[in-house]
């Protein structure tokens, strides 16, 4: 157990490991290496840039080693590294990096202040969305403009939010697409779509849908559906045009209504686990009051399970939010005049709960 515990300041060295694209170098020489292979290599993929922007040789063998004591890379020897199938993994997967990163960045960030927070209000919880752990770090670093922001609006300030938007396009690794993962549920989206006509749209909104992933992964699957049928709402402004789909402004977060009623389906993606309980029932009541008797909403979020205890912690520690049970989320439809009618819970991956109006 104690060797468990410890491993938590190597997590401190993924950050190193990702800047100086040490699972990259790794992967592409063939048999083990030294640090000073790693190095050498390193300076070589990067030719001139690399004066500018050059680890010691300690570094790079101290952080090869905080890695293979997390899995990440092999140990073969005194100071003799080999890429694994993880190393290999992260290579080929660049979301996978930047998601290695946020967690080790932000969420450890927050996790090392969660106690002292604590403590500072007497144990005052849940926290509220402005007053997180991660706030918390700041205000203690001295830096309270930033502590005073939400926590997406201090990775933007950090220089931070095109990482993470590249982590959430693709995620820790590839998954079915949603068409399937549905109707691996059993649940069935043609006959939903099959309702479409006679006055019902097949209007579908993804309500901070980002890139438009889940989205592009419907109009794969059912390519009748038009650019004016999916529509993807986002308030960022990196995000500027996404083919064949329509782009969207809505800020949840302020004082106005859902702008675009009666839609056959809209669609929340890890959305409201970045959300306390109350905010993420405001949520659900500016979409109830949008929807028709023909309207759903679908959310796809993680199952609060054992497997899924780490996020909840980081959802807790950087938002206020959190994963739900199903209690919970009968709750929340209640709160907003809604009721579950499918859910399905898999032990791992996505889940999927759909809500109507009562």
């Amino acid at each position: 157990m104690l060797t468990s515990d410890v491993k938590v300041a190597a997590l401190g060295f993924v950050p190193v490991a990702v800047h100086f694209d040490l699972f990259d170098t790794l992967a592409k020489i063939e048999g083990p290496a030294s640090g000073e292979d790693v190095l050498v290599a390193y300076r070589s993929s990067k030719g001139d840039k690399a004066e500018n922007n050059v680890p010691c040789l300690r570094l790079v063998q101290d952080t090869l080693y905080a890695m293979s004591g997390l899995g990440f890379v092999d140990i073969a020897g005194d100071d003799l590294y080999s890429a694994n199938a993880i190393t290999k993994h992260l290579a080929t997967m660049p979301s996978a990096q930047h998601g290695a990163l946020h967690f080790t960045t932000e969420a450890l960030l927050g996790a090392a202040f969660l106690m002292k927070k604590l403590k500072a209000d007497n144990f005052e919880y849940p926290f509220k969305e402005l007053e997180t752990p991660y706030q918390y770090a700041y205000h203690s670093m001295g830096q309270e403009e930033l502590a005073k922001q939400h926590t997406y609006s201090i990775m933007a300030a950090e220089g931070r939010m095109d990482s993470f938007n590249h982590f959430m396009v693709g995620k820790f690794m590839k998954t079915n697409t949603a068409p399937d993962r549905l109707k691996a549920f059993g649940y069935d989206l043609q006959s939903v779509l099959n309702e479409a006509g006679n006055g019902v749209p097949a209007t579908m909104v993804d309500i901070g849908g980002g890139r438009g992933e889940l989205l592009l992964d419907i109009k794969a699957a059912y390519p009748d559906l038009q650019p004016s049928d999916l529509v993807v709402q986002e308030f960022n402004q990196d995000i500027i045009e996404i083919p064949g789909i329509t782009l969207a402004t809505w800020n949840y977060k302020e004082d106005t209504p859902q702008p675009i009623k009666g839609a056959l389906v809209y669609h929340l993606a890890h959305i409201l686990h970045n959300l306390s309980d109350l905010e993420a029932a405001r949520l659900l009541q500016k979409i109830s009051e949008a929807m028709g008797s023909h309207s759903r909403i679908l959310i796809h979020e993680f199952a609060k399970n054992a497997n899924y205890a780490k996020m909840h912690s980081a959802m807790i520690a950087l938002y206020a939010g959190r994963e739900r049970s199903a209690v919970e989320w009968r709750q929340m439809a209640a709160l907003a005049g809604l009721k579950v009618t499918f859910e399905a819970y898999p032990e791992f991956g996505e889940g999927l709960i759909e809500m109507r109006k009562l």
